[in-house]
């Protein structure tokens, strides 16, 4: 692989990791609409969903892991 190549390889993989960040920082926002929107008997509900399928964390969805990786990747929460 030459110079040229690698450059264009760095900028291919720059860009999709601008994608990503910017894909996991509207789920974030979607996510934080919805719990906004449910009862919470519904938000129990979730919870044991995300229990049952192996996707529980520090809360029911995640949000302080999910903020966590979107600092590190340099995006805003």
């Amino acid at each position: 692989m030459n110079a040229d190549q690698a450059a264009v390889r760095q900028a291919i993989q720059a860009n999709c990791n601008t994608e990503l960040l910017r894909e996991l920082q509207a789920a974030h926002r979607i996510i934080r609409n919805t719990l906004g929107i449910l009862s919470v008997n519904q938000k129990a509900v979730l919870a044991e969903r995300n229990a049952r399928d192996g996707v529980d964390g520090e809360g029911i969805t995640r949000a302080h892991e999910r903020e966590a990786v979107i600092k590190r990747a340099g995006g805003v929460a």
